[in-house]
C-alpha cells in the first residue's frame, strides 16, 4: 500500500485507516490459525503458503523468482493486502454478482491457457548457428538492414468495408485521404511518428522499406488501420553483438509460437463448436 503522505493530503491516511479496519476484523475470525512449515502466514481466515508467495514472485518484475528469498518480505505484505480485500469483498457478497462470474471465469480460462502454451512450447532445441545466419538473412530489417523510418500517417478505426480503404489509398496524397476521412465524419487522427522496422514483422517491414519515399501504404491491426507514407528514413543496424543472440531468441519464440498454434488448430479440428447466427466468424 502507498505511505501515508507527510503532509496528511488524507487519502494515504484514509486508505490506510480503512484497510487496517478491515486487517482487525478479519483476523478475530482466523484468530485458530497459526504459521508453520509451508504456511508462512495467515491473514483472517486465509493461509499463505510458500507456493503462494513463489507465485507471486513468477508475476512480478524481471528477476524478482531468481532473488526470491530478498523479494519475500515484499511480496508477502502484497498477498496479505491482496486477501484481506478479496475476504472484505466476498463478506461484502461481491464474490456472487455476476461480473465476479464472468471475470473468474475468464481469468481460470486465460491461467489455465498460459500453463499449457507454457507445457506445450517445453524447451525447444536451440537453434543452429547455420539456422541462426539464415534468419538473419531473411530478416534485413531487424538486423543490418533496419531503419528508422519517419511517417506522415493517419490512423482511424478499421471499416467493416474494406474496400472504403482501398477506395483512400487510391487518392493522390495524404492530404486528400484526411479531407475525405473527416468529410465522412470518420474520426481519424494524423501526425508524424517514426516507424522501427526492428518492431514490426520482418515480412510486413521489409514490404514498406522497400517502398519509395511519398508512396502511399496501409496496414490495418487490431481494429485500428493506418495509412501512411514514408517521409524519411535512417539507417539502424542492429549492433553485431546482439544481432545473432537477438536472431537465436526470435527463433526460439518462434518454434515455441508453432508448436502451441499446431495443438489450437488441432483442437479446434476436432472440437464441435458451434455459433449463435450474429457471432458467424468473419472469413479470412
Amino acid at each position: 500500500m502507498n505511505a501515508v503522505d507527510k503532509h496528511g493530503t488524507g487519502s494515504g491516511w484514509r486508505s490506510a485507516v480503512a484497510l487496517s479496519a478491515v486487517a482487525a476484523l478479519l483476523v478475530l475470525g482466523g484468530c485458530g490459525k497459526k504459521p508453520g512449515g509451508q504456511v508462512v502466514a495467515v491473514a483472517g481466515s486465509e493461509e499463505i503458503t510458500q507456493q503462494e508467495l513463489r507465485a507471486e514472485a513468477m508475476t512480478a518484475a524481471p528477476g524478482t523468482a531468481q532473488d526470491f528469498e530478498a523479494a519475500a518480505p515484499v511480496l508477502l505484505q502484497r498477498v496479505i493486502e491482496r486477501n484481506l480485500l478479496a475476504e472484505y469483498a466476498r463478506d461484502q457478497g461481491l464474490d456472487r454478482g455476476p461480473e465476479y462470474v464472468a471475470r473468474r471465469r475468464q481469468l481460470e480460462q486465460t491461467l489455465l491457457a498460459s500453463l499449457a502454451a507454457r507445457k506445450l512450447a517445453g524447451a525447444p532445441k536451440p537453434p543452429s548457428d547455420a539456422e541462426v545466419s539464415k534468419f538473419m538473412a531473411d530478416a534485413p530489417t531487424w538486423f543490418a538492414g533496419r531503419e528508422r523510418l519517419t511517417l506522415d500517417q493517419i490512423s482511424f478505426p478499421t471499416p467493416a468495408d474494406k474496400s472504403q480503404i482501398k477506395a483512400l489509398t487510391e487518392l493522390d496524397s495524404i492530404d486528400a485521404i484526411f479531407a475525405k476521412l473527416r468529410a465522412q465524419g470518420v474520426k481519424a487522427n494524423r501526425g508524424r511518428t517514426v516507424l522501427d522496422t526492428g518492431s514490426i514483422d520482418p515480412f510486413v517491414g521489409k514490404q514498406i522499406a522497400a517502398l519509395p519515399n511519398g508512396e502511399i501504404f496501409d496496414l490495418s491491426t487490431n481494429g485500428s488501420t493506418f495509412i501512411g507514407t514514408i517521409v524519411a528514413r535512417a539507417p539502424s543496424p542492429t549492433p553485431s553483438a546482439q544481432a545473432a543472440q537477438a536472431a537465436r531468441d526470435a527463433l526460439v519464440r518462434g518454434k515455441s509460437g508453432k508448436t502451441v498454434s499446431d495443438k489450437v488448430a488441432e483442437l479446434r479440428k476436432a472440437a464441435k463448436i458451434s455459433y449463435a447466427p450474429a457471432y458467424q466468424p468473419i472469413a479470412k
